[in-house]
């Protein structure tokens, strides 16, 4: 059927009605009309793939990249970067609307200063053509096992594809296998790329089922072809599960661990470490929650799902003090090192799960077993940025009755962050402010700020 398309959907499909019924169509945007063949039918919305575009949006745009409408990654560089944003603000105040409840006042999306070139960490899959070649690359968009071979990633710096390209001619040219999860057998799993965008630090991780005298060999001839690459690892691993991490790491080549600065800091990142995918746009993000928090240098802070102090040291330089609260050992071990790094000396880790350590360190919530004696801190601020997920229930109940002040909860979803302020607002707090922050250009990504004040 011929369909005008009038909006995007949270998530990246186009939308259209007809006569009221919704439909979400995929590869269309905003303005165009297309020939769309239904692929499925719910009682209430039905899914569509675009068979041609008739009429071409006056919104689109030539893209930059020749993988677009393959790849599963940039799904709107053919939109005019305004209108990406005028979309993910919607979809913020709509989100917080219809799953909180919530008549939020949303502050201008803060853009990106750099709408290419902006991640410093890439996860390249291995895999094989209908022709039985192996590949290197990236997802086809909504097929997870079967990569294409990438020629340039536009969003990440040229030396990444680069090492995709090296990787791949020195695979194909020693006739190695690529992984099947389906049939759980093969040798090459993934190819991940973090860089230090400040420092110039590469580091290559190559996931394989299993070690092979090649690796070593790779990474010689890598450190002295890309200067740059100052680590090269491998991660072994027998998992059937796709993730691109290994149980047993070891150095190939160069150093465990690279650097990269942030605020005015300096952060060392291993292979395992969650940093700032776009370091840059996340120096913003970190501006505005400073906003929320409204710190005058007094304050005790507690961080909720620090991870390796991203958030937590630039916080330590403009506050009394700050606890971190994380349950990744190894992360803690990151964050203590970096404090050390940075000679911060008033940020404390706590290595646990949130929600227990709620319980354990502060007396909150209910006892289901002797504790002791909570450690009565009083807590100005809080500062919370949780997975995808969003805050277990239990967490939110927890912070209720902890009550601080003021909270502020960075997002990187917000259909479960509106699920969360309407707890965290039914009670005990009121939502001052929301604004969005683009930290992925041309994906369907968001990121929020939330501020809020405890009610007297």
């Amino acid at each position: 059927m011929e369909l005008d398309v009038a909006d995007l959907a949270f998530g990246g499909k186009a939308l259209a009605r007809v006569d009221g019924f919704v439909i979400f169509i995929e590869g269309a945007l905003p303005g165009d009309r297309v020939l769309a063949r239904v692929t499925r039918r719910k009682p209430h919305y039905a899914e569509a793939k675009v068979e041609q575009i008739v009429t071409p949006s006056p919104l689109r745009v030539a893209p930059v990249c020749s993988h677009v409408g393959v790849c599963g990654g940039c799904r709107f560089q053919d939109l005019s970067y305004e209108e990406q944003l005028r979309h993910k603000e919607s979809q913020v105040a709509d989100c917080l609307k219809h799953l909180g409840g919530l008549e939020a006042t949303i502050r201008p999306i803060v853009p990106a200063p750099r709408l290419f070139g902006y991640r410093n960490k890439m996860e390249y899959s291995f895999g094989r053509d209908p022709e039985g070649l192996l590949t290197l690359g990236l997802h086809r968009r909504g097929i997870f096992d079967r990569p294409f071979d990438l020629e340039r990633c536009h969003i990440a710096s040229e030396i990444s594809s680069a090492l995709v390209a090296f990787v791949r001619e020195r695979a194909r040219a020693a006739g190695l296998t690529s992984y099947n999860t389906r049939r759980r057998e093969g040798l090459l799993r993934f190819l991940v790329v973090r860089e230090g965008v400040r420092t110039g630090q590469v580091m290559a991780n190559l996931v394989a089922s299993e070690e092979h005298p090649l690796f070593e060999t790779w990474a010689a001839e890598m450190r002295e072809r890309f200067p740059s690459v100052r680590s090269v690892l491998l991660n072994t691993t027998r998992r059937l599960s796709s993730v691109a991490a290994g149980d047993m790491e070891r150095v190939l080549a160069g150093s465990d661990r690279i650097e990269e600065t942030l605020a005015g800091l300096t952060f060392e990142i291993s292979s395992a470490s969650f940093f700032q995918t776009n370091p840059e746009q996340a120096e913003r993000l970190l501006e505005t929650a400073f906003e929320g928090l409204g710190l005058t240098g007094n304050e005790r802070i507690l961080d909720l799902y620090s991870g390796t102090g991203t958030f937590t040291l630039p916080i330590a330089r403009r506050a009394r003090e700050v606890i971190g609260i994380e349950s990744n050992g190894a992360a803690v071990r990151d964050a203590e090192r970096n404090a050390a790094r940075n000679g911060i000396e008033n940020a404390h880790f706590w290595t646990g799960d949130a929600m227990d350590l709620l319980r354990d360190r502060f007396g909150l919530g209910p006892a289901t077993a002797p504790r002791p004696a909570p450690d009565l801190l009083t807590i100005d601020a809080v500062l919370v940025d949780p997975p995808r997920v969003g805050l277990h229930a239990g967490v939110v109940s927890r912070l209720v009755e902890l009550g601080a002040p003021r909270l502020v909860y960075v997002s990187c979803n917000p259909s479960t962050l509106g699920r969360d302020l309407a707890l965290l607002c039914d009670e005990r707090y009121r939502l001052e402010w929301v604004r969005p922050v683009d930290m992925f250009p041309h994906t369907a990504h968001i990121e929020c700020v939330a501020a809020l004040s405890r009610r007297s």
